[in-house]
């Protein structure tokens, strides 16, 4: 039996764990929707699909994570030591592999070769890595590790086996690398596809998605779910609007991606962007702006739903988030 543990940090408690380094001003883009469905929650049910038994993600920092006392002070469980605790159950419970993956990069894989190769070399760690280093995906024998032993400890002394990915992959560290990755799922270069109905060729729809009589969406586009485009605007060139944005009349969208909940203003001229909430990144040219004024861009969701949605959640005793088809 293999299980697997999702790590899903948030930009600011990335580590010397990790292999990949991000923007800290940015949002994990393995947490925000694309296509209608964050990378983390399709890299669970991708792995569940794959034959693991057990998948758990550990979500970022949760209002419902039980705080705990250390010389008096009370401290939230970080998730390298949830992970731990989990690794720890695998290890009780016999599990013949165990699959970390600190997810921010986007990696398509094969599971039983991974598997195969990492029981081949018979070492106690395999790593990932592609053409451009390593990836932060770990296969685990938890019998070759001591009880109470510190799981990120324990990986980093490792000397492991580097196992190729041969797939797709996409690093997500920044927003010019979620747009690559709406315009290889457009251009079938990556496996992901939209999670919307295909109402025409190229033309992805959401559930209970209103578009304005006269708006025009030019394929590829996607529309997601409970999104609004309001009459006479225009929505072309590989664009995607994901869940309860709201794009307001004569309003124009060309190769832009359109965060959750994000309300852009009437009349405007956008392209070769992301909007999320109030921030607007050009990718063009580089920049980023925090637009003060609402009635130009706003975010248009209850709080904490902008930056992430997961389907299913639900408590368990380990005082995490493990997503809805954990064991």
């Amino acid at each position: 039996m293999i299980a697997a543990i999702i790590i899903a940090d948030s930009q600011a408690e990335r580590d010397e764990t990790v292999t990949c380094r991000r923007d800290p001003a940015s949002p994990n883009w393995a947490c925000v929707d694309v296509l209608g469905q964050s990378v983390i929650s399709r890299v669970a049910e991708g792995l569940k699909r794959g034959g693991i038994v057990s998948v758990s993600v550990l979500a970022a920092q949760h209002s419902s994570l039980t705080a705990y006392k250390v010389d008096g002070q009370s401290v939230v469980p970080d998730r390298w030591r949830a992970a731990g605790i989990r690794f720890a159950r695998c290890k009780e419970e016999a599990f013949e592999a165990v699959l970390v993956a600190d997810c921010g990069t986007y990696a398509e894989f094969d599971l039983a070769d991974m598997l195969a190769f990492h029981h081949e070399h018979g070492e106690p760690v395999t790593q990932a890595y592609s053409a451009d280093g390593a990836i932060d995906f770990w296969m685990i024998d938890p019998s070759r590790f001591d009880e109470g032993e510190d799981l990120r400890s324990a990986i980093l002394a490792a000397c492991p086996a580097y196992y190729e990915l041969r797939g797709y992959v996409n690093r997500l560290r920044n927003a010019s690398d979620f747009r690559r990755l709406v315009l290889d799922s457009f251009s079938s270069r990556a496996r992901l596809r939209p999670r919307a109905v295909e109402t025409r060729p190229g033309v992805w729809i959401g559930e209970n998605a209103e578009i304005g009589r006269n708006a025009r969406i030019v394929p590829p586009a996607f529309m997601g779910k409970g999104v609004r485009i309001a009459d006479e605007c225009l929505i072309t060139r590989s664009t995607n609007v994901e869940r309860g944005a709201h794009v307001d009349f004569g309003t124009a969208v060309e190769d832009s991606s359109i965060l959750p909940n994000t309300y852009l203003g009437i009349g405007l001229d956008l392209s070769h962007s992301v909007a999320d909430g109030t921030t607007l990144r050009n990718l063009q040219h580089d920049v980023t702006l925090e637009i003060s004024d609402p009635s130009v861009m706003r975010s248009s969701g209850s709080s904490g739903e902008e930056r992430r949605h997961w389907e299913d959640l639900h408590d368990d005793d380990l005082s995490v988030f493990t997503q809805g088809i954990s064991r």
